[in-house]
């Protein structure tokens, strides 16, 4: 299963939320999940606030390489 079809497994709640985050298992994959829940969810996202939080030093390297702020 690719990312994309991962987060809209999760949209759809065909995923649980504890099986989206098994599949973050490196800095990339953290990345391309984010960046996925961003583009099909929305930038004001729930989950975004709670990936960050699950996974603080993936989000933490994110948002610097990205320039964002951080919450």
């Amino acid at each position: 299963m690719t990312f994309k079809e991962l987060v809209a497994s999760f949209n759809q709640q065909e995923t649980t939320w504890e099986e989206l985050c098994l599949e973050i298992r490196c800095e990339s994959c953290f990345a391309s999940v984010f960046d996925e829940v961003n583009e099909q969810m929305g930038l004001t996202s729930d989950v975004l606030a709670g990936l960050a939080d699950e996974f603080p030093n993936h989000y933490k390297r994110y948002a610097k390489e990205r320039g964002l702020d951080q919450p």
